[in-house]
């Protein structure tokens, strides 16, 4: 039973001080990780889609969840986060709904 069956919808915001292109956020190969404002623990995701991203401007993206090791709880409606590239803070966004995925069976 995987603790990832979940999709993170959220809104996002890019700083322009430091990237120097928006990322793709609908390729499905754009990862960083979250951090919780207030917490330290890394967050990895995987963006699937949402809204071109533009500098400084609040845009919808959707994430999925990507390491079955860490636990996601923390990440509710309405929590704060901050976007991290390596150790570079790329951008903030919060939470705005959390759609959980119905139960399938693996054949």
């Amino acid at each position: 039973m995987s603790n990832l069956d979940f999709t993170i919808c959220c809104t996002v915001t890019f700083y322009s001080t430091k990237r120097r292109t928006p990322p793709n956020l609908n390729n499905g190969k754009y990862c960083p990780h979250l951090v919780i404002k207030g917490s330290d623990q890394l967050l990895g995701v995987n963006f699937i889609d949402g809204e071109d991203a533009i500098f400084d401007k609040p845009i919808r993206a959707n994430a999925l969840p990507v390491d079955e090791d860490i636990d996601y709880s923390a990440l509710q409606l309405g929590s704060e986060f901050l976007i991290l590239e390596g150790s570079a803070i790329v951008g903030e966004g919060i939470v705005k709904e959390i759609f959980q995925h119905k139960p399938h069976e693996r054949k």
